[in-house]
């Protein structure tokens, strides 16, 4: 085939077409020619680049709904929570009333609406929705600080309130009772290891809750506030129950071993740092809960040896003079009641060759709540003190209306009346237990054991009026003696507060102390008043002028950062007592006149427990 033809054919084959009827060659149809575009490299970059982002806008889309839901999941469980820790705090309010009140029936009933709600509430908070959110920054603090103090409460409510309620129901706290002398308290011993039980409980609930930072979010910091308070609070009653549970059997001699015990009776008109002037002292025996009381006796015939009975430290030497170790009516001077029982322990036997097992302080105010329970007393000249007036009458009318010569032996003659009356009967359980508390809540009533290991528990409750020097445990002390060698105090009014001011530069916290003292006796008192109660005028001291010293201790391991007097003087100066620092003042006002002092204090750095206030005891005299 011939090289034209071939070419032919493959045209017309290439065309798919064939010659028509005529003979004539169809013309091929053009086809029109598509050229592809290549796209460039960043072309091929932008749409790659459009395309991750839209599939990460779906996937934050997901995210963001997952977290919406996970959200709103949280805020239902953290308002859950927020109520049942609301509704146990209030339930344990109620708790607390019917633990002082001994209402064990009442208690059993609070203790299991107690647990129902913690128990929800440690519910929803133990979720891995909890523990993964108290790891987000910033607000992951203030979720953990929720999940430690609901732990804190479940441990209570699990362990630490079933133990309690044990305790309660082995211990009849309605039976615990004085008559014909004997003091009666059934069951305690039997209570005692429940008690401690649930004492180690909720101490160690107390310092986890304790530990816990401040939050952010205010109503969280409110919440745990409310929880630490009603800790505190519930840890100090059971760990005094426990305290009270172990002792009372060794000091009551149940044993049968004989005790004796020396009665300090106070007259806070003369006024020292753990009350007044012990004017009055005696002695009681007990052997098996039987009280038997002793002759008490005027300070004044207790013998005052020419160098201090015990050592004093060259601290206690250079505070309140070597006094304290000598002079009788000198031996609380300082305010630790533990020294003041030593020493006061070691002059009467000294003077009396009797052994001391403890010193037992009590004061007018102590006399009066007892006595609005047991009833009043009559007294050899037919003075009836009662619960209305038998403070007034002991620190204000004795001095106003006896004779000079007569008024340290009527004083002790009217305290022995009063206290054996006390010992005879105790009235109504609930309302005798109540006024004791009450007592030793405000420095009426204080204890020391001469055994150590008594001591030593002692010293772990109000009772004891102990100095604090545990800086884990802040007290800030305010304390004041006498100087106008009068019965003047009953006119000294006090008023002192504390209050948070801040957390300082060193991380410690800072705390507003308010002092202020008013001499209340007016004029027309001045010139109606025996000289007695006026004083001996010693130099530089008008009749109606009070002269005292006051001493203003810091937290242990704190400081005292300034201080501002509102007649622009200082303080005398700056000392140490038993590791503690403490400021000097020595005031003295008219008639009328008032000094105000604004001291701040801090606590040791880390410690975040409140700062308690221990002072001399109040008493009600001229407030008006």
């Amino acid at each position: 085939m011939a090289d034209d033809e071939f070419t032919f054919m493959t045209d017309e084959n290439a065309n798919g077409g064939a010659a028509g009827g005529n003979g004539e060659v169809e013309q091929p149809v053009q086809q029109p020619h598509h050229h592809r575009r290549r796209m460039s490299p960043q072309h091929i970059r932008r749409i790659k680049r459009r395309r991750r982002i839209k599939r990460i806008l779906i996937g934050l889309l997901i995210v963001l709904l997952a977290l919406a839901g996970v959200a709103a999941w949280f805020a239902t469980s953290a308002m859950k929570t927020k109520n049942e820790i609301q509704q146990a705090v209030s339930v344990a309010t109620g708790m607390q009333a019917s633990l002082s009140d001994a209402d064990t029936k009442t208690l059993d009933q609070k203790i299991d609406q107690f647990s129902v709600h913690v128990d929800k509430a440690y519910g929803e908070t133990s979720s891995v929705l909890w523990a993964v959110a108290s790891r987000v920054p910033y607000y992951g603090n203030d979720i953990a600080a929720v999940r430690t103090a609901v732990t804190a409460l479940e441990n209570i409510s699990s362990q630490g309130l079933p133990a309690l309620s044990d305790a309660l129901s082995t211990m009849d706290l309605n039976s615990i009772s004085i008559a014909d002398g004997t003091i009666s308290v059934p069951g305690i011993d039997k209570a005692s290891d429940s008690l401690k039980q649930a004492d180690t409980v909720i101490a160690n609930a107390n310092h986890s809750l304790a530990a816990v930072p401040t939050t952010h979010i205010q109503q969280v910091t409110d919440a745990i506030d409310k929880a630490k308070t009603y800790l505190g609070t519930l840890n100090d009653t059971v760990h005094n129950a426990s305290v009270f549970a172990q002792l009372a059997p060794k000091m009551l001699a149940s044993d049968g071993q004989a005790r004796t015990y020396l009665i300090l009776a106070q007259t806070n008109a003369e006024i020292r740092p753990t009350g007044g002037m012990p004017g009055s002292w005696g002695t009681m025996t007990i052997t098996n809960g039987k009280v038997d009381m002793h002759e008490f006796v005027a300070e004044s015939t207790v013998k005052t040896p020419a160098t201090p009975i015990v050592p004093l430290t060259g601290e206690e030497t250079s505070l309140f003079t070597n006094k304290l170790g000598r002079v009788p009516q000198d031996v609380n001077f300082t305010p630790d009641f533990p020294r003041t029982g030593e020493i006061a322990s070691a002059l009467w036997t000294n003077t009396y060759q009797t052994k001391i097992d403890g010193v037992i302080a009590i004061d007018p105010v102590f006399l009066q709540n007892m006595l609005t329970v047991t009833g009043g007393v009559t007294l050899e000249d037919g003075t009836s003190i009662d619960g209305t007036n038998a403070a007034k009458f002991l620190l204000s009318d004795v001095y106003a209306y006896q004779e000079v010569s007569n008024q340290d032996e009527y004083f002790s003659a009217a305290a022995a009346s009063a206290f054996s009356h006390i010992m005879q009967q105790s009235g109504d359980p609930k309302a005798f237990m109540k006024a004791i508390t009450t007592s030793v809540t405000h420095g009426h009533l204080m204890v020391w054991s001469a055994n150590s290991d008594e001591q030593k528990l002692l010293e772990e409750t109000p009772i004891s009026g102990n100095l604090v020097t545990k800086a884990t445990d802040p007290q800030v002390g305010v304390y004041f003696s006498d100087i106008t060698q009068s019965k003047m105090d009953w006119y000294l009014k006090r008023e002192i507060s504390t209050e948070f001011d801040r957390v300082a530069d060193n991380g410690a916290n800072q705390y507003t102390v308010h002092i202020k003292l008013t001499n209340m006796m007016t004029a027309d008192e001045v010139a109606s008043t025996p000289q007695y109660v006026l004083g001996d005028q010693l130099e530089g001291i008008a009749n109606g002028d009070i002269k005292t010293a006051m001493f203003l201790y810091a937290p242990a391991g704190g400081r005292l950062v300034d201080w501002k007097l509102s007649d622009g003087s200082k303080l005398d100066g700056i000392a140490v007592h038993d590791g503690l620092t403490l400021g000097l003042k020595t005031f003295l006002l008219s008639p009328g006149e008032s000094l105000e002092i604004t001291a701040h204090v801090q606590s040791a750095q880390g410690v975040s427990t409140p700062l308690t206030l221990r002072q001399t005891p109040q008493i009600e005299g001229r407030t008006d």
